[in-house]
């Protein structure tokens, strides 16, 4: 499934300018994502098309503006090419046009990059409208997410399989016993319930998530009234979540590391007049979602203990207010099928 999904790999803003780079993994596979000096942001199979070799590794820029194999050097452009080979002979036949990087589709939007490996993927149009909630893009385009930019990053190391933590996200059940905190900013939390028309009202006073309920931070421009008193979260399929407020955008990304072991990426994300500010800081926001995150991870690794019993074999019970749960089980069970 996740050969032939659409899959975020991070912001746009780590690769922000020609020659920035980043290493992901999508599916048991290295990819390098990298802005080319055309502009564009292209990816690429991390593999040596000599013999195999893993080219680069973690993030940075790179040197002269292209990727060198560290065994035989052989060297490619950021489009892809091939255009060294050092000690191979002009007279022994070898095709550099046809043994370029092999690459996976891009795509961007909201300053997200998403990558797929299929060979003739699904649009990703199609992909973007198939959220439950309408098309993800009309759905957050108030944020204006893509002007906004990260100033915090935290990376979270949980044993849990990645649908668990996705199940997890999805529904509120477990919020009145696991998250007091959050449930007594978000009341309707309390009840389980998940979403309304404008979001999840927040408590009276209150503007964002942090333990006080306020923040210095202005508002992010071009929000609804009912925005600015609200809490707004949205599941990406498959791996990617966004938490909406009035000052700012966290998100999740998942990084499946395995059956039972899933990295979790959180960033959170300011517009940069609000970062340029110099009373500017973010740990009244980041410590409450610190507490919720590591709530939520516990009962998921609990329930990863769980699910391992023989006796669990039905896929749970899911009544009204999992029904996001279903709808995500469904689109699971459709990429399978398809994939």
């Amino acid at each position: 499934m996740f050969g032939a999904e659409w899959i975020c790999v991070g912001r746009e803003e780590e690769v922000d300018e020609a020659d920035d780079y980043v290493v992901r993994d999508v599916a048991g596979e290295s990819l390098i994502v990298v802005r080319s000096r055309d502009g564009a942001v292209r990816a690429f199979r991390n593999v040596c098309r000599h013999r195999g070799t893993r080219l680069c590794d973690g993030e940075g820029s790179l040197r002269s503006g292209v990727v060198v194999c560290p065994y035989h050097a052989w060297t490619y452009r950021t489009d892809g090419a091939l255009v060294g080979t050092p000690n191979v002979g002009e007279g022994e036949g070898l095709d550099r046009s046809t043994l370029g990087l092999w690459p996976a589709h891009v795509e961007t939007t909201d300053g997200f990059v998403f990558v797929n490996l299929a060979e003739r993927p699904a649009p990703f149009g199609r992909f973007c409208a198939a959220n439950p909630e309408g098309d993800i893009r009309e759905t957050v385009a108030r944020w204006r997410i893509a002007e906004l930019r990260t100033a915090h990053r935290i990376v979270y190391e949980v044993a849990a399989n990645w649908k668990i933590l996705t199940d997890n996200y999805n529904e509120c059940l477990h919020c009145p016993g696991v998250h007091p905190e959050l449930v007594k900013l978000v009341p309707t939390f309390r009840k389980g319930v998940t979403e309304s028309a404008d979001g999840a009202p927040l408590v009276g006073g209150a503007t964002t998530l942090t333990h006080s309920g306020t923040s210095n931070r202005p508002p992010l421009p071009g929000l609804a009234p009912a925005d600015l008193t609200s809490y707004n979260g949205n599941h990406v399929y498959p791996t990617l979540m966004l938490n909406l407020h009035s000052d700012s955008v966290m998100t999740y990304r998942l990084e499946p590391t395995g059956p039972a072991h899933t990295r979790i990426v959180s960033e959170f994300l300011f517009h940069p007049d609000t970062i340029a500010r110099e009373d500017f800081d973010p740990t009244d926001i980041v410590e409450f979602w610190d507490l919720v995150s590591r709530q939520d991870w516990a009962v998921c690794e609990r329930a990863q203990l769980g699910v391992t019993s023989r006796a669990y074999d039905e896929g749970g019970v899911h009544p009204f207010n999992d029904r996001w749960i279903v709808a995500f089980n469904e689109r699971y069970r459709s990429s399978i099928e398809q994939g």
